[in-house]
């Protein structure tokens, strides 16, 4: 059965199951390291024949609807027994008709093991992400931005508060000043 369809005309129905194994070649070991990644998807393989317009049709709407919609689908079968398959996808679908044949319609069908995906990675954590935002939002309103800039000093001209200053140098230097024209009347100048 695939979903609610009993497919007909089955010949012939096999698995192929495997393991995942990456190898890994290191230098001065004789032959290579295996890591093993877990078990394949297993894979089911049907072939069949039909014979007649209605049953060929029948099948083809069927099967494709399943190939089309993407979905995994229940699955039951007598060779299944041990797998542990329950939804497949079907993945492959070939079709042939023979000119001459009573069994002028055959197909071959493969279908591969359906395993749930695991949960989101980000359990929790939408929580903490809140959390954040309305933090980083309190600590914005805390600045009050326009406060801190009314403060700050016009930077126009920065000289009126050092004119003073220079009159003071000015009246300091007084005195040298009479020197030096003291000594330029004496040597000439």
């Amino acid at each position: 059965m695939l979903g609610t369809y009993e497919v007909p005309g089955i010949q012939r129905i096999g698995t192929a199951q495997g393991r995942e194994l990456v190898a890994i070649h290191v230098p001065g070991l004789e032959g290579s390291y295996h890591q093993d990644l877990g078990s394949r998807a297993t894979t089911i393989v049907i072939e069949g024949t039909l014979a007649g317009d209605d049953p060929r049709d029948g099948f083809l709407e069927s099967v494709r609807a399943a190939l089309d919609a993407g979905e995994p689908v229940d699955f039951v079968a007598d060779i299944l027994t041990a797998t542990r398959v329950e939804q497949v996808h079907v993945a492959d679908l070939r079709v042939a008709e023979l000119a001459g044949s009573a069994d002028s319609f055959r197909y071959t069908l493969a279908l591969t093991q359906y395993t749930e995906p695991p949960p989101e990675p980000d359990a929790g954590l939408g929580d903490l992400a809140a959390a954040i935002d309305a933090e980083a939002g309190a600590l914005f309103d805390a600045l009050q931005v326009p406060d801190l800039l009314g403060s700050i000093p016009s930077l126009s001209d920065p000289t009126p508060p050092l004119q003073g200053v220079l009159d003071g140098v000015t009246g300091a230097l007084a005195p040298v000043t009479d020197v030096s024209a003291a000594l330029t009347d004496l040597f000439g100048g």
